[in-house]
């Protein structure tokens, strides 16, 4: 189609005294609207005129008819009669809309979400509904005594919801003759088939006492008294007995877990035979289950057609973005801006200019920033930074820079999460000399096109070990890696992420959360959370990629179709990565029209600036 007039909708609806001779006239273009069943309001009418005064007469009518047929469309995917009329404002979207070409659509892919604006996905047990809450009663810092409980009953309810929806936990239907449906098939020969159609229930707490056996329940492991753990879900709680217990599924439990468990109750004390994570559902599966409307927490794709234009989008400019991520940024630590100007410098002439993403701690000393003379050396060095960053034009003015405090950053209270942004005192001269500076909260996310990433700084794996309440699997192997990783370390490659001791403990904390669907399954003593934005934390459905900002050495992990990459510690070897969400989309072979249902492929590349 003839690129369209490069304006914003407000310039491009202006009405205009300028006398242009058109090929069609007013009445020919209201006619134009009537054939497709269109009512079009004057107003809308002289802003499609002003449209085609601006291009040459023998593309006018080429023009006209590509806007109508958007319009068409937008009106036909709607159920209400009010979409047939065209507005001033529906004629203004569409035409803003195809007037954007590769950069813009490349620029608007981009949408970050603040971890205290981000919305809550509420499931009613009762009325078995999804509803995204976008504006509830005022959230405060501050909650109410019922909020605690709120929280984890809202976080056990998700992960009940889905793990009863599994084959595994959902009754069969039975047939006439007594048999279950699906429990047996015919074979080629005409000989009979069984399948496995085991399935179990899961018992709620209040209703072990008076039933013997075996039982499987789903609860909050929580420690009621001292030493002493309890079973908690939304019935009632029971004593466990762990002294025998074997854990089947990888990953840390801990307090505040919630885990599936088989045993019997015996004495009033729940023994525990075997109990592992709830089983995980992938992102796709969620959101066939609930539904893109519930899932839309960015508030950009709200139907499945929507989504599609998406993806296409994806399909041809997707691949072209980057995310360059570095953790661990000692701003005043010797070396790290000159390194910091090396990478600049490297990534000055892209085009498009990747996506950087800085992960602090921005200080090297624990205390450094908390004390007046830190604080002066913290606006320094961010001073410095915004200077580093000015002295390359292209990237001071178009590229985009995201700074997520780390634990020991200044602007949070006590460590609690979600984390506040770094507060401006400090950042003020990266605010003005850098275009588009974002300074996000701890966790945050931000969708690229249609992937969702979450970026997170903390140190998890060292969490997750420290509260681990029963041995994970594979502990005997993961120390001998540590033994053998001591005697291999002078011949591993240089471009691998080293010291493989920490590799079976990083698969564990990354399957830990993401069948946890949450990013700090443990205690609250040990990582507190605001009570009222616990849902920042949330999981479900799982993102795209989580981007963990840990102590540990690089890794780069894919459990459930999620990615989990660690970037490394920038200030120590300066490590960092660039991460392509959407590297390679390859088709669906079954897709002869060259449709966007192919699956996406990303990329993680490890690099070190030497």
């Amino acid at each position: 189609m003839t690129d369209l007039v490069r304006h914003h909708a407000s310039t491009t609806m202006t009405s205009s005294n300028t006398k242009t001779v058109l090929p069609m006239n007013r009445r020919k273009v209201a006619r134009a609207f009537k054939m497709r069943g269109l009512a079009v309001q004057a107003s809308a009418l002289d802003a499609m005129l002003n449209v085609l005064r601006r291009e040459s007469p023998s593309s006018c009518h080429e023009i006209l008819q590509a806007v109508l047929d958007e319009i068409h469309e937008r009106s036909s995917s709607k159920n209400s009669r009010n979409n047939m009329v065209v507005t001033k404002r529906l004629l203004a979207q569409v035409v803003a809309d195809m007037s954007r070409d590769a950069k813009d659509l490349t620029e608007e892919s981009l949408q970050l979400l603040d971890a205290f604006d981000t919305p809550r996905l509420n499931y009613d047990n009762m009325r078995k509904q999804w509803t995204l809450l976008l504006q509830e009663e005022r959230r405060s810092l501050l909650a109410e005594a019922h909020h605690k409980p709120d929280m984890f009953a809202q976080r056990y309810a998700l992960v009940r919801q889905r793990i009863l929806r599994q084959d595994l936990f959902r009754p069969k239907l039975v047939t006439a003759d007594g048999r279950h449906a699906g429990s047996s098939s015919n074979n080629a020969d005409g000989s009979s088939a069984t399948t496995n159609s085991i399935t179990h229930a899961i018992t709620p707490v209040e209703s072990l006492l008076g039933r013997s056996g075996v039982k499987f329940l789903l609860g909050m492991i929580v420690q009621v008294e001292e030493g002493r753990y309890y079973l908690e879900d939304h019935t009632a709680q029971v004593p466990l007995d762990l002294s025998h217990a074997s854990v089947l599924t990888d990953g840390f439990i801990s307090e505040n877990c919630i885990v599936l468990v088989e045993g019997e109750l015996i004495d009033g004390v729940l023994v525990v035979h075997r109990l592992g994570n709830p089983i995980v559902e992938s992102r796709s599966e969620a959101i066939d289950a609930i539904g893109i409307q519930s899932t839309d927490i960015f508030q950009s794709v709200s139907t499945v057609s929507e989504l599609e234009k998406l993806r296409q989008q994806e399909a041809q400019h997707g691949p072209e973005g980057m995310f360059v991520i570095l953790s661990d940024v000692h701003l005043d630590k010797p070396g790290v801006m000159d390194k910091l100007q090396l990478l600049f410098e490297g990534y000055q002439h892209f085009d498009p200019l990747p996506v950087f993403v800085l992960m602090g701690d921005f200080c090297s000393s624990v205390t450094g920033a908390s004390s007046q003379e830190g604080m002066k050396v913290l606006m320094g060095c961010f001073e410095e930074l915004a200077n580093v960053i000015a002295s390359f034009p292209k990237l001071a003015q178009d590229g985009r820079f995201v700074f997520v405090p780390g634990p020991n950053d200044p602007g949070a209270l006590g460590g609690v999460l979600p984390r506040p942004p770094l507060p401006p005192f400090f950042t003020n001269s990266v605010r003005s000399k850098v275009s588009h500076a974002l300074f996000v909260s701890n966790p945050c996310r931000i969708r690229f096109f249609s992937r969702e990433l979450v970026f997170f700084r903390q140190n998890l794996v060292h969490t997750l070990r420290r509260n681990c309440i029963l041995p994970p699997n594979h502990v005997a192997a993961a120390a001998a890696a540590a033994a053998t990783s001591a005697l291999e370390d002078n011949e591993e490659d240089s471009n691998t992420p080293k010291n493989k001791s920490h590799n079976n403990f990083v698969q564990h904390a990354v399957k830990t959360i993401m069948d946890q669907g949450h990013l700090c399954p443990v205690s609250s003593a040990s990582c507190p959370i605001y009570w009222q934005y616990d849902h920042a934390l949330r999981m479900y459905p799982l993102p795209d990629a989580v981007i963990l900002g840990d102590c540990v050495d690089q890794f780069f992990e894919t459990y459930a179709e999620c990615d989990a990459i660690n970037p490394g510690s920038f200030s120590e070897d300066f490590n960092f990565v660039v991460y392509r969400p959407t590297a390679e989309i390859i088709q669906d072979e079954d897709d002869n029209e060259g449709g966007t249902s192919g699956q996406v492929r990303s990329d993680v590349e490890f690099s070190q600036i030497e």
